[in-house]
């Protein structure tokens, strides 16, 4: 054990030596042992044809060392470069046969070429997995078996803080380093080797990893979708670091690893924000967000109290849903010794007087309208309520707003406005216009803009969460279509541009977020059963773990959403925002066909206001985008 802690504690260089050495002893055994296979007896060759002998074992270790073999880490991957050990076998019996042919040396076979091409891999495949083994049983005799056997992905400043910090905490023995930067690769970092990730696989076949954690500071999404799939056949957990925002604020420490999640690997990487740009829009202002408990409208509130409003008001008609983000801040800004001044207001966005009361008393600057029903199925039952609370109460809220001579007024909007085919979607259309139709006006100094994009990740109802439920509980999961797609974003980047788009707005705007390459929701699907560690049971794998169920979709549902309506769609200031020029009505138009919606719900005419609001969403298809604009 003394001498092989000596030959680990060595530098590669001397142990690539000792390699080629224990190559070298075998391929000449093997090598006499082939002479005498094919002499059918234990007979010492002449003297002469010694050398002939022993030119196979030279050029062996000659190719070997030619097709890199020696430059893996024998003791991680006794397995991972077989086929190049097999594979250098041809060149040797090539020029190793000619040379016998040029030289025409009598009393040497040349079947002992054949038999030693065999023989050699053998010995050199099973040279490396005898020190593989030989080298992990000195490591678990040495005392260092206790804990998960773990990998750090990264080997920088942070893998190392990490590193010390799961040390200190016991449970776990870190094994290597992995990188992908090859200048780092074959070094060491607090005592451990830097493996590539290639050599992962082996690691978990002779160290018996079966965590990996990730704290590599510049693995992107990418990467993270890359990484789990490699893995996907190994049984090892995936853990992510959070990342270096979240460590500066001090919301969690560098030993709070989780478990790598689908938001990890699914679409593009997001976007840095422009701080200008946020700092611009809500710094030193009193802002106002409705929908404030919910998924969007939250984040929104969370986005914004970190540029340092002056005040902060969060309205919501549901009691539970403001107290838990009331108290969320409230925490913060006691940690933070801030003087922004929050408040909570629990009422209903449709009531107009009460909105104008609350942006007026508050001198309210900038208000983010988040407040929406906005499940697709959900609204299709419930129209009367869908169009009360999306339509009008984005009438009430914008005309308070309007009153209050309110600078900004942002509404939150969804891609299925565009086009839409259930109530929900024509409700977000209508509320759009509403905005557009206010700006036209002229009769306002208030700036409206709708902000449009596609799914958040994890948003409360969305397909994620649902999922993940689905896993937990053994499945199946339900899939409305095999080629449903869907865009998807990140909630803090969502609410990020939201903000970001008010500070490029002068009236009127429909702003579309750029939500990257669509998604089949199958592919997301099996990606979160991978993720969970399990198999997705199908045709092809019956006794998979996860069953995937296709229900077809439902009243109102897309089979793919767009973002657009039309062409007409100019960029931004952000790469990530552009604006689109789309159709709307006059103020006066507006007005009279939004009293014959409200004359249909005092009617109580749900079939007749789900007609009216889906005529009124829709674009008129005769007319082209230009025309559109003009009328």
């Amino acid at each position: 054990m003394i001498f092989l802690r000596f030959l680990e504690s060595r530098s590669r260089s001397f142990k690539i030596l000792a390699l080629v050495l224990v190559d070298a002893v075998f391929l000449i055994s093997a090598a006499f042992l082939a002479y005498m296979l094919r002499m059918s007896d234990i007979v010492f060759p002449a003297r002469d044809v010694v050398p002939l002998i022993l030119l196979g074992p030279l050029l062996t270790v000659a190719t070997a060392a030619l097709f890199g073999v020696y430059l893996h880490i024998t003791r991680l991957s006794a397995h991972g470069w077989n086929k190049w050990i097999i594979l250098s076998q041809i060149p040797v019996v090539v020029v190793w046969s000619a040379t016998v042919l040029l030289i025409g040396r009598e009393g040497f076979p040349r079947s002992v070429i054949a038999i030693f091409a065999i023989l050699a891999p053998v010995c050199m495949i099973y040279a490396r997995r005898l020190i593989a083994l030989i080298m992990g049983g000195a490591r678990i005799s040495g005392g260092k078996s206790r804990g998960v056997p773990s990998v750090i992905v990264g080997a920088d400043s942070r893998s190392a803080e990490l590193f010390a910090s799961l040390q200190r905490r016991g449970g776990h023995r870190m094994v290597a380093f992995v990188e992908t930067d090859a200048g780092l690769v074959g070094g060491k970092l607090a005592g451990r080797k830097v493996v590539d990730l290639s050599d992962l696989p082996d690691l978990i076949e002779y160290e018996g990893v079966r965590e990996v954690i990730v704290a590599k500071a510049d693995f992107t999404r990418a990467d993270h979708r890359k990484l789990v799939e490699f893995l996907h056949p190994y049984p090892v957990a995936i853990k992510v670091v959070p990342g270096l925002e979240e460590l500066a604020t001090g919301q969690v420490t560098i030993n709070a690893a989780r478990p790598v999640r689908v938001e990890d690997v699914l679409g593009r990487d997001p976007v840095r924000p422009r701080a200008t740009l946020l700092t611009k829009a809500v710094a030193g202002k009193c802002v106002l967000v409705t929908g404030a408990g919910g998924s969007i409208g939250s984040e929104i509130v969370r986005q914004t109290f970190r540029y340092n409003p002056s005040k902060l008001i969060l309205v919501d008609n549901s009691e539970f849903a403001l107290f838990e983000i009331h108290r969320e801040i409230e925490a913060r800004l006691q940690g933070a010794g801030s003087t922004m001044e929050l408040k909570p207001v629990l009422g209903s966005v449709a009531d107009e007087d009460f909105m104008l009361d609350v942006m007026t008393r508050n001198g309210v600057d900038v208000v983010f309208h988040a407040a929406a029903y906005k499940h697709v199925r959900m609204v299709q039952e419930n129209p009367v309520a869908g169009v009360v609370n999306n339509v009008f109460g984005t009438f009430a809220a914008a005309r308070a707003a309007a009153q209050a001579r309110v600078e900004t007024f942002i509404l939150v909007s969804t891609d299925k406005a565009v086009r839409p085919t259930s109530v929900m979607g024509a409700t977000k259309r209508v509320a759009e216009m509403v905005l557009q139709g206010l700006a036209a006006g002229g009769q306002s100094e208030t700036v409206f803009l709708s902000v449009r994009f596609g799914n958040v990740l994890g948003s409360s109802g969305s397909v994620v969460p649902l999922f993940r439920q689905q896993i937990e509980r053994g499945g199946p999961i339900t899939v409305t279509d095999p080629e449903v797609t869907r865009y998807f974003m990140l909630i803090p980047e969502a609410a990020q541009l939201v903000i970001q788009a008010a500070a490029m707005a002068h009236g009127g705007e429909v702003f579309v977020l750029d939500m990257g390459e669509p998604v089949k929701i199958l592919d997301l699907a099996r990606k979160m059963v991978e993720i969970a560690g399990l198999t997705v049971q199908d045709e092809d794998n019956p006794d998979g773990d996860i069953e995937i169920k296709f229900v077809g979709l439902n009243d109102g549902e897309k089979l793919y959403e767009e973002l657009l309506i039309g062409e007409n769609v100019s960029q931004t200031a952000h790469e990530r925002i552009m604006q689109c020029n789309e159709h709307f009505l006059s103020a006066d138009a507006l007005a009279a066909e939004l009293a014959k919606l409200r004359q249909l719900l005092e009617l109580g005419d749900e079939e007749g206001l789900k007609r009216k609001v889906m005529r009124l969403a829709a674009p008129p298809a005769e007319l082209t985008v230009p025309q559109l604009l003009r009328a």
